[in-house]
């Protein structure tokens, strides 16, 4: 609605830092998509970075646009070297990084065989290696081995039926060797009972600690006061991947 009326998007984003900056909300900014023209989205993002608070945007998908059931973004997988540089650029912290990719290789093979294991764990339609190898190098869903729906959803109703839990969860990660994952997710669900991430404009921390308006009182004052990169994560961020060396443009700059 907003894009569709003169100055809508100018009034939104005055709302989201008004919100910001009497700790109503996280970011200045949310990551709704609005519109699918390459200069309109960007012109979005510009008053959501510019004001300088500590987050831009409530979220940031890591699918292409075409798998995002919630509503599409304003930003997805196909804008992560625009948007890292883009960070660079402005000297703004937009939380992307650059990361190798074997490391999101790894990763991603790790994930698939954790879930494969909980699927087995619990009885369910099983995973395959195959689907697996398929998915670790796949760039969205129209690149993955397709599954029995039926099976599927049979495998559905009967989590359903039995009752299964986030805590199962735990047990199947934490039987079948993933005792790391299992920690992790049992320090969500140690979250979500308590509480403490519904505050008012919480975020968690990489230890899973919230901070909100309730422990952590927001001292942004406006443009200029806020959050901005320097010491090594601005190091990080200059360090942008694909450029090449002046002497041999074959070979990529660390």
């Amino acid at each position: 609605m907003p894009g569709a009326v003169p100055a809508g998007i100018r009034a939104v984003a005055a709302e989201n830092l008004i919100a910001s900056a009497v700790d109503l909300e996280c970011a200045s900014g949310n990551d709704q998509s609005f519109s699918h023209s390459p200069m309109r989205r960007t012109a979005r993002l510009l008053p959501q970075m510019m004001p300088g608070t500590d987050f831009i945007t409530s979220g940031y998908s890591a699918t292409p646009n075409y798998d995002n059931m919630f509503a599409g973004s304003n930003v997805d997988a196909e804008d992560f070297d625009d948007f890292n540089t883009i960070q660079r650029d402005l000297q703004i912290d937009g939380g992307l990084r650059h990361v190798n990719e074997s490391e999101i290789l790894a990763a991603r093979s790790r994930a698939g065989r954790a879930l494969q294991a909980v699927f087995a764990y619990l009885d369910l339609p099983a995973i395959t290696d195959a689907e697996i190898e398929a998915a670790v190098y796949a760039h969205g869903s129209r690149e993955l081995i397709p599954r029995d729906v039926l099976e599927d959803l049979k495998g559905a109703q009967q989590v359903m039926d039995r009752g299964v839990t986030g805590l199962d969860l735990v047990k199947a990660l934490e039987s079948t060797g993933f005792s790391d994952i299992a920690e992790n997710l049992l320090a969500v669900l140690r979250q979500r009972v308590s509480g403490d991430l519904l505050q008012t404009s919480a975020i968690m921390t990489r230890e899973l600690q919230p901070l909100s308006a309730v422990n952590d009182r927001n001292d942004y004052a406006g443009p200029g006061t806020g959050y901005r990169p320097t010491g090594a994560r601005w190091e990080e961020m200059k360090r942008l991947r694909h450029v090449t060396s002046a002497e041999n443009p074959e070979l990529e700059v660390e």
